[in-house]
């Protein structure tokens, strides 16, 4: 009984590796590159952060309650309050010369756009209006959303708590390109105006909220223009 079935089981295994040797040898293996390398590229790193966005966008309170940047009432002497409402814009130069920001270390990119009050975020990254525009001698403030944009989208400033000092800042216009080098990170509380001030030097800093998912207090990131900076 026991030589029966050893026998079924051998000529079984025998049979199988007849089909299955041909199937890999003329279908499986002449297309190797085209089945296996897409398995290989399988980032699981991104792939797990996407889901956890995705999971903590579900879970996270309604961006009416947190997203204090673009409520009025929730960010009363915050920061980007602080304009005031009698200033007026004249002109829009950043948005003509097309002015583009990026970090490439945490893959931010966007453009910067003009207005006179914080809804100017809905739409990107908001130059506030009272600083100086990248490039110049002062200080040049940017303001964004930090989770109303997730990533992979690349206009948000979600990653701008994971840049490093020494990491780059460009700004990108159609004729002129700056580059700024990170030299501080800080949290401050909401209403702290003094990262606003201006400055003798070249410098830029970039402003969201944190911690994540809240809008308790901001997060500043200082750049100082690298000297070697494009000017055409």
């Amino acid at each position: 009984m026991l030589k029966k079935k050893l026998l079924k089981i051998s000529i079984t295994t025998v049979l199988l590796l007849f089909f299955l040797i041909p199937l890999f040898v003329f279908l499986i293996y002449p297309n190797y590159n085209q089945i296996v390398g897409p398995i290989k590229r399988l980032n699981i790193q991104r792939s797990t952060e996407e889901f956890t966005f995705q999971v903590l966008t579900m879970i996270s309170p309604p961006k009416d309650r947190v997203m204090g940047i673009s409520d009025t009432t929730s960010t009363s002497g915050s920061i980007e309050e602080s304009l005031g409402t009698n200033f007026k814009l004249e002109q829009k130069i950043l948005e003509e010369l097309k002015t583009k920001i990026k970090i490439s270390s945490i893959e931010v990119e966007g453009y910067i756009f003009e207005g006179t009050d914080a809804k100017t975020m809905d739409t990107g990254f908001w130059h506030f209006p009272i600083s100086h525009h990248p490039g110049q001698r002062g200080n040049s403030v940017i303001i964004g959303h930090r989770y109303a944009k997730l990533p992979p989208d690349k206009d948000t400033f979600f990653n701008l708590d994971k840049v490093k000092i020494g990491d780059r800042i460009t700004v990108e216009q159609y004729n002129n390109s700056f580059t700024y080098i990170i030299t501080d990170t800080k949290v401050v509380e909401k209403n702290d105006i003094s990262v606003l001030q201006n400055y003798d030097d070249y410098r830029i800093t970039l402003i969201t909220c944190t911690p994540l998912w809240t809008a308790d207090q901001r997060l500043v990131i200082i750049g100082k223009l690298d000297k070697l900076y494009k000017n055409t």
